[in-house]
């Protein structure tokens, strides 16, 4: 929820929100969900100490959580120990293949897909894809060429950003060489908002695609022309677009009501993340007689079929994976591959419940890395 690199501090803020609502309207057939929650700060060893509380302390399921810089080692704790992850962060190859995992996002290399796909149909067809410098970037490509090159469109080259660096006009400079049109922007927020000024301070003439989740309204309005000009992708509405989503209003009340602080103008749509593993944990699991257990809630997730998301995704089908065509060879377990496009007038983002990307749509059907 916290650290240098990646903080996440909604996610955690957020699920504890939303445990607190749900408890507050009866739990789960009358039982209250008890939420334990540990912060790794993005250290690959606290990670690991996490993944064993969570084993030592027996709980029944982890809810969108997530693992940046050691998701091996937490994923064999936690399949080992039978745990279902319900709405996982996918970051890593062995999280896409874990069968434990049930994720109604496509993880960070389907965003990547979706971010791509805006620019492909933008017309940017020579495209650099900006990563921040961790453990996983430097193998990427193998994943990420063939899936574009199927698309019809080239990666043209690969950015790594230094976290520790002042000067990113050197990252802007780097994306624009070999004939770049696009920026594909997978950064986290802090990298993002820095990288943002800089291409506002240089205007360059290459056009940028990147995800919403992370900023609120409050800090898309300070990142101006950025902003406005940036093609938006999400794997959820935005927080405050009650007007083509309705089922947001609940969202707001519950954030409204449990977590101090809340505002719709400084909260992300990792808020909503958050809320909708609470939710399909309560749609999957009401169903369930007596005590849950770690098997009992895997079994019911792998059996669920369109479970209502409460109009903001499309139902969810946890445990029917959507073809993966040539990549079904590591991608096991996602069964949403559906992301949205996203507009910022420099007011109000818009979710448009109609504009949806299928990122798993330019999947080749075989894969040679």
């Amino acid at each position: 929820m916290t650290g240098a690199n990646l903080a996440l501090p909604e996610f955690g803020n957020g699920l504890s929100a939303s445990i607190k609502a749900l408890n507050a309207r009866g739990g789960i057939n009358g039982h209250p969900l008890q939420l334990t929650q540990c912060d790794s700060k993005g250290d690959g060893s606290t990670e690991v100490q996490c993944a064993n509380q969570m084993v030592s302390e027996h709980v029944v399921a982890t809810l969108e959580d997530t693992t940046i810089s050691n998701p091996a080692q937490v994923q064999t704790i936690l399949a080992t120990a039978g745990i279902p992850r319900i709405g996982v962060s996918e970051l890593a190859i062995p999280e896409y293949m874990a069968t434990n995992n049930f994720d109604f996002t496509g993880g960070l290399i389907f965003s990547l897909m979706g971010i791509v796909e805006d620019l492909i149909k933008k017309g940017d067809t020579k495209i650099s894809v900006v990563l921040p410098d961790g453990p996983t970037s430097g193998q990427i490509h193998q994943l990420v060429d063939p899936i574009v090159k199927n698309m019809g469109a080239q990666v043209v080259n690969y950015v790594l950003v230094n976290s520790a660096t002042g000067d990113y006009s050197q990252y802007v400079a780097q994306a624009q060489q070999n004939g770049a049109t696009g920026m594909a922007l997978t950064l986290g927020n802090a990298q993002l908002v820095q990288m943002a000024q800089s291409i506002n301070q240089l205007n360059p003439k290459i056009d940028w695609a990147t995800g919403i989740s992370a900023f609120s309204l409050n800090q898309l309005k300070q990142l101006g022309g950025f902003a406005t000009k940036s093609l938006w992708i999400s794997w959820e509405p935005t927080i405050d677009d009650t007007a083509n989503f309705t089922g947001m209003k609940q969202v707001q009340a519950d954030m409204a009501a449990y977590e101090k602080g809340f505002t719709v103008n400084s909260s992300t749509s990792m808020s909503v993340q958050s809320w909708l593993a609470v939710h399909a944990f309560y749609e999957v699991m009401k169903a369930q007689t007596g005590t849950p257990t770690a098997a009992s809630v895997m079994a019911a997730f792998q059996a669920a079929k369109n479970v209502p998301m409460a109009g903001l995704i499309k139902p969810w089908s946890p445990g029917v994976p959507a073809d993966a065509a040539g990549l079904n060879v590591f991608v096991k377990n996602i069964s949403n591959p559906w992301i949205y496009k996203v507009t910022y007038n420099g007011t109000h983002a818009s979710t448009s419940p109609s504009q949806m990307f299928n990122t798993f749509a330019g999947l080749p059907a075989v894969f040679t890395p």
